[in-house]
This record gives structure tokens, sequence and C-alpha cells, in this order.
């Protein structure tokens, strides 16, 4: 199955905040596309407050979600892109991950694939 993602980023209209709203599939691969898309939200910026929201996701592997958290560009950016910039970048995560649709019984519409009966 290929897991791909759906970003939407919303700025403030005064450049002090932005929110990336993904949708699609976060895995550990997937995941690294949000970086060039924080630091480009650093640049444009005065002062980067960024938000990464995973809530309407259809599928979060909790690997991917490691691997956004060793990535450094959670928290306080440690990421070597944005090291050199300040700001601060946070992440919200369901409570309960969703898992791939293709692992369950009765798999629903996951990306551009469909169940047809």
């Amino acid at each position: 199955m290929r897991h791909t993602l759906s970003i939407t980023v919303k700025l403030d209209l005064d450049f002090r905040w932005a929110r990336i709203d993904v949708h699609g599939c976060l895995t550990q691969g997937s995941c690294r596309a949000l970086v060039p898309i924080v630091d480009r939200c650093f640049r444009i910026l005065q002062k980067p407050d960024v938000v990464i929201d995973l809530s309407g996701a259809q599928h979060i592997e909790n690997e991917g979600v490691n691997t956004l958290r060793g990535l450094g560009i959670v928290g306080p950016t440690s990421h070597p892109v944005l090291r050199e910039r300040t700001g601060t970048c946070s992440l919200v995560i369901p409570d309960d991950l969703p898992e791939c649709p293709s692992l369950r019984t009765n798999p629903r519409a996951h990306g551009s694939h469909r169940f047809v009966a």
C-alpha cells in the first residue's frame, strides 16, 4: 500500500504563526517531508510559532511520530536545517493513533485506493 501525505499550511496574516494540517498517512518515511515545510515557515514568519496538527490524518504510525521528535523539529528546534532559526514548533497528536486501513477487517477509502464490495 502506498502511504502519502497531504499537507495544508495556514499562515497568520501578520506572519506570527503557522498551522500545518496533515492528512493522509504519517509514516516513518513520509514524516521527513515536513522538515522543508517547517523550515520555510520559520523563514517566512517574524517570530515563528508553528503547529503541526496530526488530528486529521487517516493513518499515523508511532514510528513516524517518534521520527518527527527525533528529527528535532518539535519543541526547541535542534534539526540542523532549523538550528540557526529561533522559534517553536509543536505537535498535536490524537490520543489514539489511527491504524492503517489496510490492516482493518473492513477497510475504508485510503488515499487514492478505494474498497469496492
